[in-house]
Order: structure tokens, then sequence, then C-alpha cells
């Protein structure tokens, strides 16, 4: 009950400096600090359990949003040689940052 309390306590506290701050943090920097903050306070086996089911849904999608987008860039849209490639760019790009994160997100579970 305690560790309950203390998540819930890590939560509020991440929400209210989130949405109440005056400084600026990039999107993944957040989601790292989330994560850090979960599986830091999971004590118990069944905590545990909880984060790493959350962390492998996670990476579930990130993989499968990856995959789209690898798919993405492989179809050709038309139009101008220059404006398509430069769109299948962008996409290879997105897909190889979420493959890392998947792969982070693969030693996160590992250490857990």
């Amino acid at each position: 009950m305690k560790s309950r309390r203390i998540l819930t306590s890590l939560f509020l506290l991440a929400f209210f400096l989130v949405s109440n701050s005056n400084f600026a943090i990039s999107e993944e920097t957040e989601q790292r600090l989330m994560e850090k903050a979960l599986i830091e306070s999971a004590v118990t086996k069944e905590q545990k359990t909880a984060v790493a089911n959350y962390l492998r849904a996670v990476s579930a999608q990130k993989a499968a949003r990856a995959e789209e987008l690898r798919e993405l860039s492989r179809r050709s849209t038309g139009g101008k040689f220059l404006a398509s490639k430069a769109q299948s760019d962008r996409y290879r790009k997105q897909a190889e940052a979420l493959e890392r994160e998947v792969e982070r997100y693969q030693i996160l579970l590992n250490e857990l």
C-alpha cells in the first residue's frame, strides 16, 4: 500500500511539473524521465511485471509504427522526384528513430 502511495505521488508530481513548468524539455526527455520514475518506483514483483508489460506494449506499438513508416518510405508517391525522395527520407529517419527507441525498451526490459 505504501509503494502504491509513493507511485501515485510520483505520477502526480511528474504531471504537475510537466503541466506547470516554466522550462521546456523535449517530449522524448519527458517520456524517458517518466519511464525512469516508473522503473525506479517498481519494487514488488507485481509492480515490476506491470511496468514490464507497459514497456512491452509501448515497444510493440513503436515497432509497428516503424514498420509502417518503412513501408511508406518504399512507396512511390508520384509527383516530383526530389519531393518524393525527401518524403521517403523523412519516413525512413522517423522509422530509424523509432527502432532505436524499441532497442532502448528492450534494454530496459532486460535490466528490469
